[in-house]
């Protein structure tokens, strides 16, 4: 199972406003773009290109935090009961 597929069976229960809903899927955006930025810096070689992959981290990580800040500032807290009654259906 992926992480999409994970978070849209957290996504599918109607605990979450929409708002929430997208906070959820920014935030988890962002964490795959920063992971992403960081596997892109550990390959780079050419000097020119370590700067910006320098600055594509910190970018990244930057708009993570922000989601962050904003799930928190609006309450957002995952359920994980609902994941994993779902993730054993699933499996099953």
């Amino acid at each position: 199972m992926n992480r999409k597929n994970i978070i849209e069976i957290l996504l599918s229960t109607t605990q979450y406003t929409p708002e929430q809903k997208d906070i959820i899927m920014k935030l988890e955006e962002a964490k795959l773009e920063w992971e992403s930025s960081k596997e892109y810096f550990q390959v780079v070689d050419d000097p020119k290109l370590v700067d910006y992959a320098i600055y594509r981290e910190d970018q990244s990580r930057a708009r993570y935090i922000y989601f962050l800040l904003e799930a928190r500032r609006k309450d957002v807290t995952i359920d994980t009961s609902y994941m994993i009654e779902d993730l054993d259906a699933i499996n099953k």
